[in-house]
């Protein structure tokens, strides 16, 4: 079909093929979860820049990041007219803005080989593109106050276990660069074949190196499942609760004991069953914990009455310069009474607080629900007793430097706390899980996964989902973990080096394509 468009060449194809590749890129996420389109996706976007001038190159790369985006994240309009009590057409406005924010970054892939290609050619250029799509991917991940690393193009292969084991090496962008350069390589042998009549040879190389690359994550990753499949230590028996609360009831005082009653007695039947670290979502206790309540004392006996240590979220205040604030907090509390607190590092852009809050004042004018947080001052763990936990609020899970900090601290076991009845009946659940599962991997570190109302799972070392709930159900997830010891991953001890390896031969190999020229 691409063959066929290319040879049929109109002004138009090069805007077809764009499209083409956004769903394919779309396709590839949950809720579609058609996982082999990601391997091919990049192929139409960089047959479309051929020849390509800035403008349209941009444009390009835009049309199928609108594409990608628009399909995957319309789970922004929910939250915002159920929650944040915005007029539809408002919500959908934002959420096209955040769809414009993401295509951006491929718009700006575009223009980065489509200038490789009108300078040095087709080959320099797709050489190039793997490492410039992980750069702006990395790029998207470290933009405050805006970074949002969401739908990367690994996440499509959380599924595959084989592929992803690689992760633990160069992080998820090593899975993404073989799905980027396996665009690049189909690309190259479809202008091969369009070009045949010429007598061009066949670009061996490509899938020499396709070959190797592909082979050679496989192979690594059959060994990698043989070996973390059975971690060494003693396992430890965990439950996640999922207690289905109903977002718009939540923060009613009359509800309060209510949703605390659902917790403990799930939390009962979790400790029956021989739980001993028992994880609820974020606020799940819908008061301030820590500050004297009788509700405090009521949660610490439940601790101490089912020798259990308990991790939860709570909302949480203190006193900055004389000032009352509010953070999002998380809580371990144990059986012999010790209790530890986590303050959420990484806020919510526009649902915690609103960054560049004195120019964009009118913004908190149109969703009064928007938080006034403050964040944490850094990632770390907190005692379980016999392991340490990292606990991570809500989406700081989709950025792998805070797993991988606390991995470096010595965490045992990762709990990620969240609360996804914001987003309604939607694959974004499923979609924050995916990059959860990368954590897991990269740092061969056990996660295990608590949220309101879904989708709670516990994800072992080797990114094996072992127990995962429905939407919308009150549920308790058991099962059983084994704490990470022993040495870190060389992604952990690297500090992620070869995500920050493709952002630098970005750089160097169109600087030497610049210099060689179209011959």
């Amino acid at each position: 079909m691409i063959i066929n468009m290319l040879d049929k060449f109109t002004p138009a194809a090069p805007w077809g093929l764009a499209l083409v590749a956004g769903l394919l890129a779309a396709l590839s996420f949950p809720d579609f979860n058609v996982w082999p389109a990601a391997w091919e996706c990049l192929a139409p976007l960089l047959l479309a820049l051929e020849g390509a001038p800035p403008g349209r190159a941009f444009g390009l790369g835009f049309s199928m990041g609108a594409a990608c985006f628009g399909l995957t994240i319309p789970w922004f309009v929910n939250t915002m007219v159920d929650f944040g009590h915005m007029p539809p057409w408002l919500a959908w406005t934002v959420t096209g803005l955040a769809v414009s924010y993401l295509s951006f970054f491929t718009g700006a892939f575009g223009v980065a080989v489509g200038a490789l290609w009108r300078r040095a050619g087709a080959e320099w250029a797709l050489v190039a593109a793997p490492f410039w799509w992980l750069a702006l991917e990395l790029a998207r991940g470290h933009m405050p106050p805006l970074a949002f690393p969401w739908a990367r193009l690994a996440d499509s292969q959380f599924r595959v276990l084989p592929v992803i084991q690689i992760a633990d090496i160069t992080g998820e962008e090593g899975v993404g660069f073989l799905l980027a350069f396996t665009g690049a390589a189909l690309a190259r042998m479809i202008l091969w074949a369009r070009g045949r009549g010429a007598g061009e040879r066949y670009p061996w190389r490509w899938l020499a190196l396709w070959l190797l690359f592909t082979g050679g994550a496989v192979a690594y990753g059959a060994a990698a499942l043989d070996t973390w499949s059975r971690p060494a230590g003693e396992p430890v028996k965990v439950a996640v609760v999922q207690g289905d609360i109903d977002q718009n009831r939540k923060w009613d005082h009359d509800y309060v004991l209510d949703q605390l009653a659902i917790y403990e007695e799930d939390t009962r039947t979790a400790a029956a069953a021989g739980a001993r670290f028992v994880v609820w979502p974020e606020t799940a206790a819908a008061f301030h914990f820590g500050e004297g309540s009788w509700l405090d004392g009521r949660i610490m006996a439940l601790a101490r009455e089912l020798n259990i240590s308990l991790l939860f979220g709570a909302p949480g205040t203190g006193v900055v310069e004389g000032e009352r604030v509010s953070y999002n907090r998380a809580w371990m509390v144990r059986p012999d009474g010790a209790r530890e607190k986590y303050d959420k590092v990484h806020l919510v852009p526009f649902g915690e607080y609103v960054p560049m809050s004195r120019a964009l004042f009118f913004v908190r004018k149109m969703a009064h629900s928007i938080g006034d947080m403050l964040p944490g001052e850094r990632a770390h763990n907190l005692d379980a007793g016999g392991f340490s936990a990292g606990p991570q609020i809500c989406f700081e899970v989709i950025f792998p430097r805070y797993t991988r900090q606390q991995a470096a601290l010595g965490a045992g076991v990762i709990a990620n706390i969240t609360n996804d009845a914001w987003f309604g009946r939607s694959a974004m659940s499923d979609q924050s899980l995916a990059t959860a599962v990368f954590r897991a991997v990269e740092n061969r570190i056990p996660l295990v996964r608590a949220a309101q109302s879904g989708v709670s799972a516990i994800v072992q070392p080797t990114g094996e989902i072992t127990g995962a709930t429905e939407l919308f159900t009150r549920a308790t997830l058991a099962g059983s973990v084994v704490p990470r010891t022993g040495a870190l991953t060389p992604y952990t001890s690297s500090g992620g080096a070869f995500a920050w390896m493709t952002m630098a031969g970005a750089l160097l190999i169109s600087l030497l394509a610049w210099r060689a020229r179209r011959p």
